[in-house]
Protein backbone atom coordinates (compact mmCIF):
# COMPACT_ATOMS: atom_id res chain seq x y z
CA UNK A 1 0.00 0.00 0.00
CA UNK A 2 1.29 3.46 -1.08
CA UNK A 3 1.17 6.29 1.92
CA UNK A 4 0.47 9.62 0.50
CA UNK A 5 3.20 12.02 0.51
CA UNK A 6 1.62 14.99 2.39
CA UNK A 7 4.08 17.71 2.86
CA UNK A 8 3.47 19.59 5.92
CA UNK A 9 4.51 23.16 6.25
CA UNK A 10 3.76 25.47 9.53
CA UNK A 11 2.32 29.05 9.59
CA UNK A 12 3.88 30.28 12.46
CA UNK A 13 3.33 33.96 11.86
CA UNK A 14 0.68 35.94 10.52
CA UNK A 15 0.27 39.76 10.72
CA UNK A 16 -3.51 39.04 10.03
CA UNK A 17 -4.37 37.36 13.35
CA UNK A 18 -3.55 38.47 16.76
CA UNK A 19 -0.57 36.97 18.25
CA UNK A 20 -0.99 33.52 20.00
CA UNK A 21 -1.02 34.17 23.39
CA UNK A 22 -0.22 30.50 24.30
CA UNK A 23 2.47 28.39 22.69
CA UNK A 24 0.49 26.72 19.33
CA UNK A 25 0.35 27.11 15.60
CA UNK A 26 -3.15 28.58 14.58
CA UNK A 27 -2.58 27.12 11.12
CA UNK A 28 -0.92 24.22 9.49
CA UNK A 29 -0.86 23.44 5.53
CA UNK A 30 -0.75 20.02 5.47
CA UNK A 31 -1.05 18.73 1.39
CA UNK A 32 -4.06 20.66 0.00
CA UNK A 33 -5.39 20.68 3.48
CA UNK A 34 -5.14 23.93 6.03
CA UNK A 35 -6.27 23.76 9.32
CA UNK A 36 -6.74 26.73 11.74
CA UNK A 37 -7.04 26.41 14.73
CA UNK A 38 -8.12 28.34 18.13
CA UNK A 39 -9.37 31.02 16.55
CA UNK A 40 -11.71 32.99 19.84
CA UNK A 41 -13.08 36.54 18.79
CA UNK A 42 -9.47 38.68 19.18
CA UNK A 43 -9.16 41.80 17.85
CA UNK A 44 -6.26 41.76 16.18
CA UNK A 45 -5.17 45.78 16.80
CA UNK A 46 -6.09 45.69 20.45
CA UNK A 47 -5.54 41.52 21.01
CA UNK A 48 -8.46 41.46 23.02
CA UNK A 49 -11.96 40.17 23.49
CA UNK A 50 -14.71 41.26 21.30
CA UNK A 51 -17.02 43.20 23.70
CA UNK A 52 -21.31 42.68 23.09
CA UNK A 53 -21.54 38.43 23.31
CA UNK A 54 -21.41 35.77 21.42
CA UNK A 55 -22.77 37.07 17.79
CA UNK A 56 -19.79 40.10 18.12
CA UNK A 57 -17.04 37.21 19.22
CA UNK A 58 -17.90 34.90 16.17
CA UNK A 59 -18.04 37.95 13.82
CA UNK A 60 -14.63 39.18 14.63
CA UNK A 61 -13.43 35.10 14.25
CA UNK A 62 -15.05 34.53 10.63
CA UNK A 63 -13.32 38.89 10.13
CA UNK A 64 -9.77 37.50 11.17
CA UNK A 65 -10.71 34.37 9.35
CA UNK A 66 -11.14 36.35 6.36
CA UNK A 67 -7.88 38.02 7.49
CA UNK A 68 -6.01 35.43 7.34
CA UNK A 69 -7.01 33.85 4.18
CA UNK A 70 -6.90 36.96 2.40
CA UNK A 71 -3.27 37.11 3.84
CA UNK A 72 -2.19 33.67 2.21
CA UNK A 73 -4.74 33.60 -0.91
CA UNK A 74 -6.72 30.83 0.64
CA UNK A 75 -10.30 31.54 -0.64
CA UNK A 76 -13.41 31.34 1.77
CA UNK A 77 -15.35 29.68 -0.49
CA UNK A 78 -12.97 26.41 -0.31
CA UNK A 79 -13.75 25.84 3.59
CA UNK A 80 -14.57 22.15 4.14
CA UNK A 81 -15.57 22.36 7.83
CA UNK A 82 -15.35 24.20 10.70
CA UNK A 83 -15.81 23.13 14.59
CA UNK A 84 -17.95 25.54 16.66
CA UNK A 85 -16.99 25.43 20.58
CA UNK A 86 -19.21 27.29 22.54
CA UNK A 87 -19.43 27.61 26.53
CA UNK A 88 -23.57 27.21 26.55
CA UNK A 89 -26.19 27.10 24.07
CA UNK A 90 -25.90 29.89 22.50
CA UNK A 91 -26.49 28.44 18.94
CA UNK A 92 -29.17 31.74 17.80
CA UNK A 93 -26.26 34.51 18.24
CA UNK A 94 -23.52 32.17 16.74
CA UNK A 95 -25.94 31.07 13.64
CA UNK A 96 -26.50 35.13 13.03
CA UNK A 97 -22.81 36.12 12.87
CA UNK A 98 -22.34 32.83 10.55
CA UNK A 99 -25.18 33.74 8.41
CA UNK A 100 -23.98 37.25 7.85
CA UNK A 101 -20.64 36.35 6.86
CA UNK A 102 -21.69 33.62 4.64
CA UNK A 103 -24.28 35.58 2.43
CA UNK A 104 -22.18 35.64 -0.55
CA UNK A 105 -20.77 32.15 -0.43
CA UNK A 106 -21.77 28.95 0.36
CA UNK A 107 -21.55 27.40 4.25
CA UNK A 108 -19.35 24.86 4.65
CA UNK A 109 -20.32 21.58 6.97
CA UNK A 110 -19.95 22.44 10.97
CA UNK A 111 -20.47 20.72 14.12
CA UNK A 112 -21.08 22.50 17.33
CA UNK A 113 -20.12 21.47 20.65
CA UNK A 114 -21.11 23.01 24.07
CA UNK A 115 -17.74 23.17 26.85
CA UNK A 116 -17.65 24.13 30.04
CA UNK A 117 -14.92 26.57 29.33
CA UNK A 118 -12.25 28.49 26.65
CA UNK A 119 -9.34 30.28 27.11
CA UNK A 120 -9.31 33.88 27.55
CA UNK A 121 -12.74 33.43 28.95
CA UNK A 122 -14.03 33.66 25.29
CA UNK A 123 -18.12 32.51 24.93
CA UNK A 124 -17.13 30.88 21.43
CA UNK A 125 -13.97 29.21 19.74
CA UNK A 126 -13.43 28.07 15.92
CA UNK A 127 -11.58 26.18 13.79
CA UNK A 128 -11.61 24.91 10.36
CA UNK A 129 -10.57 22.67 7.99
CA UNK A 130 -9.93 24.79 4.28
CA UNK A 131 -8.93 22.70 0.91
CA UNK A 132 -6.28 25.10 -0.65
Amino acid sequence: METANLRLQRIKRSSALPAPRFRYTPAIVAGPFVFVFGLVGLDPETGKLAVSGTAAETAQILRNLRLLCEEHRWSIERILFARVFCVSDVSAEVNSAWEEFFAIAEPSARSFMVVNALPLSAAVEIEFQLLV
